[in-house]
């Protein structure tokens, strides 16, 4: 029995060293957790944007692509300048659209495809786009 209290008053502090590695240990995956969530709660908060801009993007392609197939004679068929193929809007949601059309081989533009339009969408901070080969 006197070597079992020996052995204890020779370990003392060992409880106190297990319980603050434990508590580390906690508070560690505690940050970790609350690091995550909080980049996830901003990422929700900001979700409301993500579709209207996406919309916005493809609204920009889709006017490209009627004025390609409606206006006489056939705008944006050669755009060596790209200022001058640009075409860009505002929603009624606030959004804004631009467009910009690039020919074959330009930029990312594929060289076996006719013509090429990027289009990006905007709502307060949150930019989309689209590219497409037409």
């Amino acid at each position: 029995m006197k070597q079992t209290m020996d052995k204890l008053k020779e370990q003392k502090g060992v409880s106190l060293f297990i319980s603050i590695m434990v508590l580390s240990a906690i508070m560690a995956i505690g940050f970790g957790l609350s690091s995550l969530l909080i980049g996830e709660i901003e990422i929700s908060r900001d979700i409301n944007n993500f579709v209207p801009a996406i919309y916005a993007a493809d609204s920009g392609i889709e006017r490209v692509l009627y004025k390609i197939r409606k206006e006489e004679p056939p705008v944006f068929t050669s755009c060596p300048d790209t200022s001058a193929c640009t075409v860009s809007g505002l929603m009624s949601n606030g959004a804004e659209y631009t467009a910009t059309v690039l020919d074959s081989g330009v930029s990312w533009c594929p060289p076996e495809s006719a013509i090429c339009i990027r289009g990006l969408g905007n709502l307060a901070d949150t930019h989309r786009g689209f590219e497409v080969t037409f």
